[in-house]
């Protein structure tokens, strides 16, 4: 299995995908009204998106690990 290979998501993770969408969106809701619009908040705003793109690829990870797919060189993180 190559690192760019598409992964498809099983049950558990898309039920963490799901809890932490849900967690993401609404911290953009609080940013959204709580913050105006500035440089300082559209940094925020791209902080969080890059932050749930990473926390999809720690669930792809995560689920290649629990079904023992990952070859052994990327078990260290090569």
């Amino acid at each position: 299995m190559s690192r760019f290979d598409y992964t498809k998501y099983d049950e558990t993770s898309i039920a963490n995908q799901e809890l932490f969408k849900t967690l993401c969106a609404g911290l953009e809701d609080i940013m959204e009204l709580a913050l105006v619009s500035s440089r300082p908040k559209a940094l925020a705003m791209t902080a969080l998106e890059e932050c749930y793109m990473w926390i999809g690829k720690a669930i792809r990870d995560d689920q290649i690990a629990r079904n023992n797919i990952f070859k052994e060189e990327r078990k260290n993180g090569e």
